[in-house]
């Protein structure tokens, strides 16, 4: 569902649409100054939120709505705050949130709510999601809610992501 399995000639891989889906977030490439470089490309920084940037595949390739929420939520940073309006250490924050949060994920084996193709689940758990709505964060204690946004569900801290 998620995955992409082909068998490509060496030489058609310089031109597969492969290649647009974005910046792997654990590769070399993936810098904090590479990623201010793609925030500051995205057209459409000033109308969608941060949600809007981080799900679409031509930037930063592999966050799903799923992964997204524990990356926001490890960021402290709203899903609909406005690109122009991360400070430069928000940014540092949100580019550290992703690399951990998916070399976590990736080392876990993905998600706990998902299999391998040998059937075998994942061990990561996510920290937002809808098993946890009105639960305690896990950082200060407040509720867990779910908001609807940018056509999809959202799962946040209203005390910690401001």
């Amino acid at each position: 569902m998620w995955g992409f399995v082909g068998l490509l000639d060496k030489s058609d891989l310089a031109t597969h649409p492969y290649d647009e889906v974005g910046i792997p977030p654990l590769s070399d490439e993936f810098t904090p100054e590479r990623f201010d470089q793609l925030l500051e490309e995205y057209p459409d920084k000033t109308k969608k939120g941060i949600k809007g940037f981080l799900v679409t595949s031509k930037h930063v390739h592999g966050i799903g709505n799923g992964y997204l929420q524990d990356i926001l939520f490890r960021a402290k940073i709203h899903p609909a705050h406005k690109i122009p309006k991360l400070s430069s250490h928000e940014r540092l924050k949100l580019h550290t949130a992703i690399q951990e949060t998916m070399a976590e994920a990736i080392k876990m084996g993905g998600r706990d709510d998902e299999h391998d193709l040998f059937d075998r689940s994942g061990g990561y758990t996510r920290l937002m999601s809808n098993q946890t709505v009105g639960k305690p964060c896990p950082d200060c204690g407040t509720s867990i809610e779910k908001i609807s946004y940018l056509g999809g569900a959202c799962y946040l801290c209203p005390n910690c992501q401001v």
